[in-house]
């Protein structure tokens, strides 16, 4: 395993660098001159020009883009623009909260998915059956702002049950979580049917009952085992998108994660901010995925991971 993990770490280094350049380009991309975002049309050129060098804004592109490397692979992503804080010290003091939302919405996630994927399986056609390809078809049809807006005027609003935004206490987490991991109930609980009855069909669950194993312990112990194998991919891209991709569920529930300090950065035209904000997720997305090949080698003996 330690092999597998270096090679792929390895394989990863391509990418990461490909990440870096857009994120570097991305200062030449957006529209507008950063010094003047900072200072404002009514700065005097002195103090413009003074901004510009020491923000290496005149050098040639390459070497500003050696300067930039030089300092990621220090671990310094440069600091905002607006606030003057080191990047990093933000995105790390943000991201725990980003963390615990998306923990929280892959635990639901797996636990509503899998649960109603394997009694969808026990009783095809069964009304339990039914209601999963519902469940199904309305995580997958609607967007998460759309879920996130809904479950605010249902559970906050009409109900008042839970808060409607906020954090730190656990009540603040149960809607974010859920509009965020509802897509992931729906797939999960689709595919852990379909990788059901096919256990279930297997010719090792027809030995099994034929020497007569509780039909209980065929489906806890031989056929979902089977079955977990593809979920557990599923599960590791989905957390992967939790951490990088809650954008929208931060803001509409005033989440101060990760999302936030994107469309914050975005907002305040702080380019580094987004540029840092950008290449943090990114590097945590490939370690996501990297764990998750390595619990499906672990899973199933059979694959290979070239």
């Amino acid at each position: 395993m330690l092999r597998v993990f270096l090679r792929r770490l390895l394989l990863s280094i391509p990418t990461l660098f490909g990440v870096l350049v857009v994120v570097f380009l991305l200062l030449y991309v957006a529209p507008g001159d950063p010094v003047m975002a900072m200072v404002g049309e009514r700065a005097d050129p002195e103090t413009i020009a003074r901004l510009r060098a020491e923000l290496r804004l005149d050098d040639p592109m390459l070497a500003q883009f050696g300067h930039y490397a030089g300092g990621v692979l220090r671990g310094d992503l440069g600091r905002s623009y607006i606030t003057g804080r080191p990047i990093l010290g933000d995105l790390l003091e943000r991201f725990p909260k980003t963390l615990q939302l998306a923990g929280a919405a892959m635990l639901l996630a797996a636990i509503c998915g899998i649960t109603l994927g394997v009694l969808a399986a026990r009783r095809p056609g069964g009304w339990v059956d039914r209601l999963s390809l519902g469940v199904a078809y309305l995580g997958i049809s609607f967007p998460v702002y759309w879920i996130g807006l809904i479950l605010i005027l249902v559970f906050a609003v009409q109900l008042r049950w839970l808060p409607p935004s906020g954090f730190g206490r656990p009540a603040n987490l149960v809607l974010p979580a859920l509009a965020l991991g509802m897509r992931s109930i729906a797939f999960l609980a689709r595919m852990t049917r379909s990788a059901m009855l096919e256990a279930l069909g297997a010719d090792f669950t027809r030995t099994a009952k034929a020497k007569g194993v509780q039909e209980r312990l065929i489906v806890v112990r031989h056929a979902l085992r089977n079955a977990l194998i593809p979920v557990i991919t599923v599960l590791g891209l989905d957390f992967g998108a939790y951490l990088t991709g809650s954008i929208l569920t931060e803001t509409i529930f005033s989440w101060p994660g990760l999302g936030r300090y994107v469309v914050n950065a975005i907002a305040r035209r702080d380019l580094p901010g987004v540029q840092g904000a950008v290449l943090f997720m990114s590097v945590v997305f490939v370690l996501v995925n990297l764990i998750t090949d390595l619990a499906y080698a672990k899973a199933d003996p059979r694959v290979r991971l070239g």
